[in-house]
């Protein structure tokens, strides 16, 4: 009986995080056009290039660390307890190219999909622009794309990704592939 009602708190704070991510527009009207390569280094400015620091109202260039690869949910931190999450699967994919994935699956089911672009922001702030989602056979576009903002930490060999929700939930994700 114990195991079960873990088994379903587990789930629960699962998708909770989950739809973190169906949260409404942050009210920024931000476009598609608008979201910068995460990834990209900023080139120098000089006598022969223009100056292309983010302009006012533009997201500001990322630092180096931030994520790339492919990254499991692993465990979820709530107020000093860990769980460790066995039956449900999300996968976060970050490309090169500032794009993302995420899927969630309970035992191999898919129930919950997104992607869009992501951007780092003050080192320590994840945004992610949910550009659509899927829960079960409910496809959604979302023009605005929907922001939805992590305070995130990466680990310096870039393994260990650590994604915290405003209500202070952290999942822990560990690096599968790439980076």
């Amino acid at each position: 009986m114990k195991t079960r009602v873990r088994t379903r708190i587990i789930f629960l704070l699962a998708m909770l995080l989950v739809a973190s991510c169906k949260a409404t527009s942050s009210g920024t009207n931000a476009k598609p056009n608008s979201v910068k390569n995460a990834n990209a280094s900023a080139p120098q400015a000089g006598a022969n290039q223009p100056d292309t620091s983010p302009q006012p109202g533009e997201p500001p260039l990322a630092s180096s660390s931030q994520p790339l690869g492919t990254y499991v949910m692993t465990e979820v931190h709530d107020k000093g307890i860990v769980s460790i999450i066995s039956e449900v699967k999300t996968v976060i994919r970050f490309s090169p190219d500032g794009s993302y994935d995420r899927s969630s699956s309970k035992e191999g089911t898919p129930y919950h999909n997104d992607w869009g672009h992501y951007r780092v922001e003050d080192d320590d702030k994840l945004i992610l622009s949910i550009e659509m989602s899927k829960q079960k056979l409910d496809n959604k576009v979302h023009n605005p794309p929907l922001e939805k903002t992590h305070k995130f930490t990466l680990s310096p060999d870039g393994q260990e990704l650590q994604l915290t929700t405003d209500d202070g939930k952290t999942a822990v994700f560990r690096r599968t592939e790439g980076g």
